[in-house]
């Protein structure tokens, strides 16, 4: 019975079935057998290189997209100019020049210029991969508070509360939002921050931030 069943499914394999056909063919038009397989082999080989030039394209990017990672700080005009070759060239994926105009966009922020900086990372927010959407988020609202537009930058922390309350830059959002209210005179709203910064990450240097934004008590 299992020998029938092996037999039956075999009939329906696709590539089993194209291998007997191919077979029938070979015997009755050698010739025109040969043919064909030198230009498969031909589409074959084809394949492979543009596959293989792919795949060099973006180990390439990478290498460079890390280098101007690393170069951020120390150099970041070579980070732009690396950055701005990548996103400048049609081979690349979507997700590649997303991480290319992130990266941007953080030696734009570096340079101090935050608006430029807010606007690579708006690019780069659709393409770029899942796991750097919170980093990409957060960008979006530093850049905002560096500019001084602290309801817009609130707007964008209280987004990544929602959406990434476990990321690990969670800790530095609440600090931001703390910040921003104490500045702006809402006391009450920043210590409620202060609070859950105290309360979930007690005994780090993000609870001792959040201690020093608390108003000293008057002698």
């Amino acid at each position: 019975m299992a020998r029938q069943w092996v037999k039956k499914e075999v009939r329906h394999d696709p590539l089993v079935s194209f291998a007997a056909g191919a077979e029938a063919f070979v015997r009755k038009d050698t010739q025109k057998a040969l043919l064909i397989v030198a230009g498969v082999c031909g589409a074959a080989v084809l394949a492979w290189l543009l596959i293989s030039a792919h795949v060099k394209n973006r180990n390439d990017a990478y290498s460079a997209l890390m280098r101007a990672e690393t170069n951020i700080h120390a150099n970041p005009n070579m980070t732009l100019g690396l950055c701005d070759k990548i996103i400048s060239e049609q081979q690349h994926s979507s997700k590649t020049r997303a991480l290319a105009q992130y990266i941007k966009g953080d030696a734009l922020y570096v340079k101090e210029d935050y608006e430029g900086a807010f606007k690579l990372y708006s690019e780069a927010m659709p393409g770029i991969s899942e796991e750097l959407k919170p980093n990409v988020l957060y960008a979006l609202a530093k850049s905002k508070e560096s500019l001084g537009k602290y309801a817009e930058a609130l707007s964008f922390y209280q987004e990544f509360t929602v959406d990434y309350d476990r990321h690990y830059l969670s800790p530095e959002v609440y600090l931001s939002m703390a910040r921003i209210l104490s500045v702006s005179g809402e006391s009450a709203e920043a210590a409620a921050y202060i609070e859950i910064i105290k309360g979930r990450f007690q005994g780090t240097k993000w609870s001792s931030y959040a201690e020093n934004l608390l108003p000293t008590p008057k002698k």
